[in-house]
């Protein structure tokens, strides 16, 4: 980022190029060859549970602290509570088209 003669940020244009695709360029994840013991035990939870690794997981796991905390609040989430798991679903649906997540 340069910043010019009037104060304000100027993002230089290779920075606000789109990528290859035209799209904005995006965070990539850690891949799985470059992730450590910790990381892929964790991955290998998140694919047992999910069947994939999700592009967020692999963004968290840039931050082996941050990837190990939020696999654990994700654990106690999904885990055996008072709340059924079909009355969670159902919250998390409501709360995704009060948002306007596309489903």
């Amino acid at each position: 980022m340069r910043i010019n003669s009037s104060n304000s940020a100027d993002v230089s244009a290779e920075t606000a190029s789109p990528g290859a695709s035209g799209a904005p360029n995006r965070t990539e994840g850690v891949k799985d060859s470059e992730a450590g013991l910790q990381t892929k035990l964790i991955f290998w939870h998140v694919k047992r549970r999910l069947g994939h690794i999700p592009l967020s997981s692999r963004i968290h796991a840039r931050n082996p602290k941050l990837l190990r905390l939020t696999a654990q609040l994700s654990g106690h989430l999904a885990g055996r509570g008072k709340v059924s798991p079909k009355l969670k679903e159902l919250a998390q649906l409501k709360v995704a088209v009060m948002v306007g997540c596309p489903l």
